[in-house]
């Protein structure tokens, strides 16, 4: 709504192709090139305001610019080179020096808003001398915007680019497949998108320095609307993939923390590709109980992923009791994948083994004699046996404990070839 008038605003883009009601005395438009195309942004305001629409004071907001009717063909805008940073949490949120918007006001020049790291100005196309009069200076003051820019620029990759890479260094198919590959690639997509954008700003910038230092003045009458619809449509593009992986991020999160995604074990209903707890009694007469600890604790989860079509999280808890009234109790944490290739289930074999085996605690242990492409025995970090095996294309990753104050103990060597065992059946089948 408009303060005063009581009347809706129009909203357009560009040259204005949506067209407002004569009596509104505000509208808004898409700017439509970046903060940092110097000579678009000044030639788009000039033009604006030959038609009309002159920018308000402190015009630009949240990539927005907002004009004021009456505006006359003897305007014209130029940007100047902030050269500190103009960003609102500064010490004088961002605004130019006050000396230097009064130097400039006694040369007809009034400041009038800021975007990105340039100040915007504007004056009468008749008694005012141009803002910048010397390329080379101008060149100059660009360099401080230019730093800031590359500061920015490393600061993006690193914090969403290295920083991702470090902290799952270890993990990273199963990060993908856990987080859903398509989701994974997306989100680096956006990634590349918005550190390449950054990296442009920074060229563009220094070919218009260089263009600068040889001599050559802006072009101050550039043609804006060639690439309006490409600028458009790539930020409306940026904007939608965005939305959408925010959604499903937070949908997934969601999920994730009400639990919807899991399922108690007393529930299930499918056929296991893997050992549990009860496979580990052997043979002759037993018993076996769960132990219910909490929907936390016990539970068992199913997905699918594009680098792995069948993956199932299980965690059991219970006690088995032998004929001679003996009895085991422990836990059973299973992960299991069957993947699209051996290859991928090489690597996430060996990312299992690299990320349990980053703990201060964790041990190797000497391997039994298996049938399968790749196998792994240790301790983990909090010391429990662990096994990691990779038989063709199913990985399954296997922690299980006892309570090692009874008397009975299920071997590690018995119960790790059991899981082996149940492994090459499933590769078979």
């Amino acid at each position: 709504m408009c303060s005063g008038c009581g009347k809706f605003r129009g909203f357009g883009v560009g040259d204005g192709v949506m067209r407002e009601k004569k009596e509104d005395h505000h509208v808004y438009r898409l700017p439509p090139c970046p903060a940092y195309d110097v000579e678009g942004m000044e030639s788009w305001l000039t033009d604006m305001a030959g038609r009309g629409l002159v920018l308000v004071e402190d015009g630009i907001f949240a990539g927005a610019a907002v004009f004021k009717r009456g505006g006359s063909e003897n305007m014209k805008f130029r940007l100047e080179a902030a050269p500190k940073s103009t960003s609102m949490w500064t010490e004088d949120m961002g605004e130019p020096d006050p000396e230097a918007a009064a130097l400039n006001g006694k040369y007809g020049w009034k400041y009038v808003a800021k975007r990105g790291e340039f100040y915007i100005y504007a004056a009468s196309k008749q008694g005012a001398r141009e803002l910048n009069t010397d390329p080379a200076v101008q060149a100059l003051t660009l360099t401080a915007v230019k730093k800031r820019r590359i500061a920015a620029a490393f600061q993006l990759f690193f914090w969403l680019i290295l920083y991702s890479v470090l902290q799952i260094r270890d993990a990273f198919i199963l990060t993908m497949i856990q987080t859903g590959t398509w989701l994974f690639l997306l989100g680096a997509f956006i990634v590349c998108w918005i550190s390449g954008e950054a990296l442009a700003e920074v060229i563009y910038l220094g070919r218009l320095q260089k263009k600068l230092f040889a001599g050559a003045s802006l072009d101050h009458k550039k043609d804006w609307r060639k690439r309006t619809g490409f600028y458009y449509g790539k930020k409306c593009l940026r904007m939608v993939l965005i939305c959408v992986w925010l959604f499903c991020l937070l949908d997934r999160w969601n999920t994730h923390v009400l639990g919807e995604d899991k399922m108690r074990l007393e529930d299930y209903q499918g056929e296991l590709p893997f050992a549990d707890m009860e496979d580990f009694a052997g043979e002759g007469e037993y018993r076996f109980q769960r132990t219910r600890l909490g929907d936390e604790w016990d539970y068992v989860k199913e997905w699918s992923d594009w680098l792995a079509p069948v993956n199932m999280t299980w965690r059991e808890h219970g006690a088995i009791t032998w004929e001679d009234g003996i009895t085991m109790t422990g836990g059973l944490y299973v992960d299991y994948h069957e993947t699209i290739s051996p290859q991928i289930a090489e690597w996430l074999a060996m990312e299992y083994y690299r990320y349990d085996m980053r703990g201060k605690d964790s041990a190797l242990l000497e391997t039994p004699a298996l049938a399968a492409d790749y196998a792994a025995v240790y301790l983990n970090d909090v010391h429990f046996p662990t096994v990691v095996i990779q038989e063709g294309a199913i990985v399954i990753h296997v922690t299980f404990y006892q309570n090692y104050s009874e008397q009975r103990q299920i071997p590690l060597e018995e119960w790790v070839e059991i899981v082996a065992e149940k492994c090459g059946e499933c590769q078979n089948r």
